[in-house]
């Protein structure tokens, strides 16, 4: 069975920017293993941040039975402080670790130029091209689209997710914990579907931007 690797900055990053092509995947039989760096402790200042951290590991849990990923690694870190865990030296240790272990057919991470306001997704790309970088083995990456507004100058690629659209949209409601920030998200991300299944001569489609490939 073919493995996939996702890496997320928050639970819910993914659901935004692939949750067609998850959906799809494993429809493909293959296995989902998603990587979450934060679990998004300071999403709700109000409350004491173990309650967010417990709801949100509970939440994602069952998001992820929904979907059929498999596996969720919880890394740990600290939400909205990423730019500065990630020089820790056991977090790239524990990415390259997973790639390892797993040897995927494909690597998923954000974007680079990822909006969100702690540039935690940022912090997550940097991190994942890095380690796959440092690798003797070339493993595919591709970049997924979640707070971004202007377009990348890089190869990109389009998955149709014509069959998948509700699945990702019931997906996306499934955090209800984060519906504040994932309504804001909701309809950008059901509108970018329709106008790339246009570009890809279908219903809805997902894109992807190319980080790295074999060859």
């Amino acid at each position: 069975m073919p493995n996939i690797l996702i890496f997320c900055a928050h639970s819910d990053d993914e659901a935004i920017g692939m949750g067609g092509t998850i959906a799809k995947y494993v429809k493909e039989k293959k296995k989902i293993i998603k990587v979450v760096f934060t679990p998004g402790e300071k999403s709700h200042p109000h409350f004491q941040e173990k309650v967010v951290k417990k709801t949100r590991y509970k939440e994602t849990d069952k998001a992820s039975r929904f979907m059929g990923i498999k596996e969720t690694k919880n890394l740990g870190l600290k939400d909205s402080k990423l730019r500065s865990e990630i020089d820790r030296p056991f977090v790239k240790k524990r990415v390259k670790e997973l790639i390892m272990l797993y040897r995927p057919e494909k690597i998923y991470c954000p974007t680079k130029t990822d909006n969100h306001p702690t540039k935690d997704h940022q912090a997550v790309n940097q991190t994942v091209l890095e380690v796959v970088d440092s690798l003797r083995k070339h493993y595919p990456v591709y970049a997924y689209e979640v707070w971004n507004i202007f377009n990348e100058q890089l190869p990109h690629t389009y998955i149709d997710i014509t069959g998948f659209m509700k699945t990702k949209l019931d997906y996306i409601k499934m955090f209800k914990s984060q519906w504040i920030y994932m309504f804001s998200l909701y309809m950008p991300a059901f509108i970018r579907a329709i106008y790339y299944g246009r570009k890809n001569n279908c219903k809805y489609a997902e894109r992807f931007y190319k980080l790295r490939w074999k060859y």
